[in-house]
């Protein structure tokens, strides 16, 4: 019999990219099998699909950029030094009044920004830009696998029998777990099951797990039960009954379900190592204000809630990173909103940021622009991501996470491990299972 890896038999059965569907109970799911410890953080990656507007979210509040923000690049859309929120260590930037909670973390020491961030080469297409950085490459879109899945392919701290390693609550899947079958895509875990594929599938699924478990101690025996195992436990998982840890609210939203999901799913001891958490709505072209203070609100009371939650039990476990696709355009257009720009903040939260701004903003003037229109880039995100895979993942492998990137620069941005990057992998089977 051929002999299979995890992630292809997975696939191969179909059994854990369920999203949205109600199926099979399976009996055993009161007496499940615990995960183990990862060695590593939990990685929360939020990623803005649309472009968030930076200088909306994070204004310039005073001095020589605020006076161009406020006088030249926005007269009718900045937001005012006297209504932006104050951020602890800085008179130069504030942070939009809709986003109270993002600045209470900001404050609490809990969060810290990045400026300037961005891809090397600038790309105002939502779709090429989003695909580059969900496949981790610089410019090019022909990779055969996403960021995250090298990311486990080199992982020397995710255990071989992982239950549930990668998430992505949402509808539909990112090209950042490309090819990695065992990523569970799960939107609405409350509807979740073994009822995927045509009516048809049911003999053969069946038949195929009899012949596995009926070999002994076989490494495909192991991967059955496992992934039974993890559909029986998101079956079980009392998710309309959740009570969040520190009384922690969050909002009645699609990124407030899924931060709460993501929550559950870690606290069920599944040996999820990293969540992918995609949410939409951002490309503020027009009604920009309306529009930007609602997605701000809830984006804000759900990172603060999240990060509440899991402070109770898993304080210093955990760190979530924010981004979008790219920044909005330094001036206001003719609907006194923003079009496709290139620099932006990222946020990272954690108990263990270095506090404060990181990074080098590089003005606003007409002459300091990214081609006289938008906020320029002085930041690689590579280097943000890859200080968070390094310190906090433990996993040094840069070079096969990011293909063709071998030029990471420390910015400080984060405590943990003291991990030196790594630019040379040969493929690590980290599993009994043989490659196939």
């Amino acid at each position: 019999m051929k002999k299979l890896n995890r992630r292809n038999f997975i696939k191969g059965t179909g059994l854990v990219t369920l999203a949205g569907m109600g199926g099979l109970q399976l009996g055993f799911a009161k007496k499940l099998t615990k995960g183990g410890q990862t060695g590593s953080d939990l990685l929360v990656y939020v990623f803005l699909n649309g472009g968030m507007d930076g200088l909306h979210m994070v204004p310039p509040r005073s001095g020589a950029d605020y006076i161009e923000y406020r006088d030249v690049l926005r007269p009718s859309l900045h937001v005012a030094s006297n209504v932006s929120l104050p951020l602890n260590g800085t008179s130069a930037f504030g942070m939009h009044p809709a986003a109270a909670g993002l600045a209470q973390l900001f404050n609490d020491d809990k969060m810290c920004i990045v400026h300037a961030t961005g891809l090397v080469e600038a790309n105002r297409s939502h779709f090429e830009a989003t695909r580059y950085l969900e496949l981790g490459t610089a410019g090019s879109s022909g990779a055969s696998s996403g960021w995250l899945t090298r990311y486990f392919e080199s992982s020397i701290h995710t255990p071989s029998n992982a239950l549930i390693p990668s998430l992505v609550p949402s509808y539909s899947t990112t090209d950042a777990v490309l090819a990695d079958s065992a990523a569970l895509v799960m939107a609405d875990p409350q509807n979740f099951g073994l009822g995927e594929g045509h009516w048809s599938w049911e003999y053969e699924m069946q038949a195929t797990l009899t012949e596995i478990n009926s070999q002994a101690n076989s490494p495909e025996k192991l991967s059955a039960q496992q992934t039974l195992n993890a559909a029986a436990i998101i079956q079980n998982i009392d998710w309309a009954n959740y009570v969040p840890g520190n009384a922690a609210v969050y909002p009645s939203s699609f990124i407030g379900d899924q931060l709460k999901a993501v929550a559950q799913l870690y606290k069920a001891n599944v040996d999820l190592e990293v969540a992918y958490v995609p949410t939409g709505g951002w490309d503020t072209h027009n009604n920009q204000e309306n529009v930007f203070n609602d997605l701000a609100t809830d984006l804000s009371q759900a990172l603060y809630a999240f990060y509440q939650d899991l402070a109770a039990t898993h304080a210093g476990q955990f760190t979530v990173v924010v981004q979008s696709e790219f920044g909005r355009r330094a001036y206001q257009n003719s609907d006194n909103s923003t079009d496709h720009g290139y620099g932006n903040p990222m946020f990272i939260i954690s108990d263990n940021v270095v506090p404060g701004f990181h990074g080098i903003f590089p003005g606003l003037a007409q002459n300091q622009l990214f081609e006289g229109d938008d906020v320029d880039v002085t930041v690689d995100y590579r280097d943000v991501v890859s200080e968070v895979i390094l310190k906090r993942m433990g996993n040094p492998f840069l070079g096969h996470i990011f293909p063709g990137y071998n030029d990471y620069t420390e910015l400080g941005v984060i405590n943990g491990y003291n991990t030196s990057p790594n630019y040379d992998f040969d493929t690590i089977f980290k599993s009994s299972f043989e490659a196939s």
